[in-house]
């Protein structure tokens, strides 16, 4: 019994576990196995259907019953894009993936036919160099670069125009019109007008000499200065007999400039004495330099003179002193230092000395070996300062004025490239105001300067310093190329005591240096005159 009980569990419980999988088995689904289709397109994020059913969107899976209806229909659609669709037979194996590959062909498109007139092309406007102003057709388009718009289907043709200062202007025709969206590229190349202009002079009496920026250049009136830069120069007309004339006249680009010059005589004549304190003031007659202080101005007309006397740090000082005719003025100034001023002053030098000086275009004076230019009165801001001496490199600086100080610009001249032909010459006198002959020839009044003068070095020249109630001053020599010469000569009273010794001639050295000045200045005037 208890064996047959044994047997009898045993069998129970095989029962019980075969029992569930049989029902397994049954209640299995027909169809329930599955298949996959692994769909992709190009462009991808195509919506997908399969059969009419939404799978959504590329690249994307999509599951069948591997023993559903065989068969499949699966499309693929995109906005632009022409509809694909493939039918697929059968059905995939269970677990089976099949893939689908969807090339999209992108539907053609037929612009919009574009109203008439609306197509547009441009022409980009450039200048070299930059900056130019622009006008096309009539109208300003301000400053190049820039990009000029136009109909394709508009008036053919246009005029393009590029100005710009300091510089031609430039122009041009382009006919026809760009095609649409078409870009034309025009480069105005400016060229640059001559800076120079010229300054004619006149005197009456003619047979002057006249005199551009203290020795810049020379002339014999009547006479033209050529290549003078654009800005403010100073001229001078000289002949014995006649009071100097001297004045300021601006030069423009491209245009000649008149001088005028009424001379008047040398009648009842008398002189100036002025004295200052402190010594080595600028000291200007009717605003002619004279030299510094202290100094006498000889050969002035009687009646009345104004005296300007200028030094860094100091008030400018100005009086109208009256001559009388064969006397002697004295004038003695104590300057006055400036307070709390709202100007500066500026201080210019160089070496060699004897270089024009220009601020800001204009002519100022010459710089001297004994001490600075002086400059005053200047508004605060940034200055230009030019020097220009014959034989050296032009130099030019920025400076800045402050109110109440002093500026300085101290300049070391470079030589220019080559062998020079060319020298210089400062001639100066005491009293002022004297007359100045080379090899017998009238040159101008004293303090007289030279520049680019041409020498001959075989050529010995004679100066002769002439002052009426003095004793004449002569001095003959040679000069070397590219020389500086200065000659300072102490006119002699004629009522002065005579010496009981007999004249003897110049020590060498005076003379040479001298005669080297004389010799450069009369070849250069000589050559350098103009009818």
């Amino acid at each position: 019994m208890k064996k047959m009980f044994l047997v009898m569990l045993v069998i129970a419980i095989a029962i019980a576990m075969i029992g569930p999988v049989s029902a397994a088995v049954v209640m299995t689904p027909i169809g329930g196995d599955q298949g996959y289709y692994d769909i992709s397109s190009n462009p991808s994020g195509a919506d997908v259907t399969v059969d009419g059913t939404s799978v959504g969107k590329t690249p994307t899976t999509a599951t069948v019953l591997v023993t559903g209806p065989p068969g499949h229909t699966i499309s693929v659609n995109k906005v632009g894009y022409e509809p694909w669709s493939q039918y697929y037979a059968d059905n995939p194996a269970t677990g089976e993936h099949i893939s689908v590959y969807a090339d999209l062909v992108a539907i053609p498109t037929t612009p919009p036919t574009p109203a008439p007139g609306s197509e547009k092309g441009y022409y980009s406007i450039n200048s070299d160099p930059s900056g130019g102003s622009v006008v096309f057709d009539g109208t300003n388009y301000g400053v190049a670069p820039v990009t000029v718009t136009v109909s394709t289907t508009g008036t053919p043709g246009h005029t393009i125009t590029v100005s710009k200062s300091g510089y031609q202007t430039w122009t041009n025709y382009y006919s026809g019109n760009p095609s649409s969206g078409q870009t034309i590229s025009v480069l105005a190349t400016l060229i640059p007008v001559a800076q120079t202009g010229s300054i004619t002079v006149n005197s009456n009496p003619s047979g002057a000499s006249a005199v551009l920026d203290n020795g810049y250049d020379q002339l014999t009136t009547p006479g033209t200065f050529y290549s003078v830069p654009v800005g403010w120069h100073n001229v001078e007309v000289s002949k014995s007999g006649y009071q100097l004339y001297s004045t300021s006249i601006e030069v423009k680009s491209g245009a000649t400039s008149t001088v005028y010059a009424t001379l008047t005589p040398n009648k009842n004549v008398g002189s100036i004495s002025v004295s200052s304190y402190p010594v080595g003031a600028s000291l200007y007659v009717d605003t002619i330099y004279e030299g510094e202080t202290n100094q006498i101005v000889g050969n002035l007309v009687a009646g009345p003179h104004t005296v300007l006397l200028k030094k860094s740090g100091y008030k400018d000082y100005s009086q109208t002193m009256t001559v009388n005719s064969d006397q002697t003025v004295y004038m003695t100034v104590t300057l006055t230092p400036l307070s709390s001023p709202s100007t500066g002053d500026l201080d210019v030098s160089s070496s060699p000395s004897g270089a024009s000086i220009y601020l800001n275009g204009a002519y100022q004076g010459e710089t001297r070996s004994s001490s600075p230019f002086y400059i005053t009165g200047l508004s605060p801001g940034t200055y230009t300062v030019v020097l220009r001496k014959s034989g050296y490199l032009d130099y030019t600086t920025a400076t800045q004025i402050v109110a109440g100080t002093t500026a300085k610009v101290s300049a070391t001249l470079q030589p220019a490239t080559g062998t020079p032909n060319t020298a210089s010459a400062d001639i100066f006198s005491d009293p002022s105001g004297a007359d100045v002959f080379i090899n017998n020839a009238y040159k101008g009044v004293t303090p007289l300067s030279f520049d680019n003068v041409p020498i001959d070095t075989a050529k010995t020249y004679t100066v002769d310093i002439r002052l009426d109630g003095y004793k004449s001053y002569t001095s003959s020599g040679t000069i070397s190329p590219g020389q500086n010469v200065v000659i300072n000569a102490a006119l002699t009273p004629l009522t002065a005591t005579p010496q009981p010794t007999a004249t003897s001639p110049l020590s060498p050295m005076p003379i040479l240096g001298a005669l080297s000045v004389m010799g450069i200045i009369s070849v250069v005037l000589m050559k350098r005159q103009r009818d």
